[in-house]
C-alpha cells in the first residue's frame, strides 16, 4: 500500500462546502492529523498547500498544516475515491496534484496519506496573491466559522 488514506485540509473537510462529496465515498473513519506544508488562502475561496519537509517542531505551530485524516477499508475504497474527488479538485487540468505525504494522526501515529497540493513552484505566486496562514489551519474560513 503507497498511501493508508486522504488527508483533506479545506473544503472537502468537516465544515466545508464539499466535505459531503467526501462522505459519498464511505471513508472507514475520520480524525484530526497534521502534515508538513505552508497553507495559503486563494482570492478564489479555498486553500492551496505546498508540501515542505517535516519542521523541527512538533505540531501544531509553523510548518505544520491542520485538516482531517480519511481512512478506507482496502486500497480499492481508496482508489475509488480519489477517481470520484480527482475531478472536484482539477487534477486533470493541473489545478491540483494528488502527493504521498507524512501524516501524523492526533493520537500521535504516522502514517501515510495522498493529499491535494499545489507545487513548489507555484509558491512565488501565492506569496504575491494569496493570503498565507502562518497557523496552518483553514478553519477559519469553513462556512461556519464565517
Amino acid at each position: 500500500m503507497i498511501s493508508d488514506g486522504l488527508f483533506v485540509y479545506g473544503t472537502l473537510r468537516e465544515g466545508g462546502s464539499h466535505h459531503a462529496w467526501l462522505l459519498r465515498t464511505h471513508p472507514e473513519g475520520m480524525t484530526g492529523a497534521w502534515v508538513p506544508g505552508r497553507l495559503f488562502h486563494l482570492p478564489a475561496g479555498y486553500p492551496a498547500l505546498v508540501p515542505q519537509g517535516i519542521p523541527g517542531a512538533l505540531h501544531p505551530g509553523p510548518g505544520w498544516v491542520r485538516g482531517e485524516f480519511a481512512g478506507y477499508a482496502d486500497d480499492a475504497d481508496l482508489q475509488s475515491a480519489l477517481d470520484d474527488l480527482d475531478p472536484l479538485e482539477g487534477v486533470e487540468e493541473g489545478l491540483f496534484t494528488r502527493e504521498v505525504l507524512p501524516v501524523v494522526l492526533e493520537g500521535g501515529q504516522i502514517y501515510k496519506a495522498w493529499v491535494y497540493v499545489f507545487h513548489v513552484e507555484r509558491l512565488p505566486r501565492l506569496q504575491q496573491e494569496a493570503v498565507e496562514l502562518p497557523d496552518g489551519d483553514w478553519a477559519p474560513y469553513l462556512p461556519g466559522d464565517m
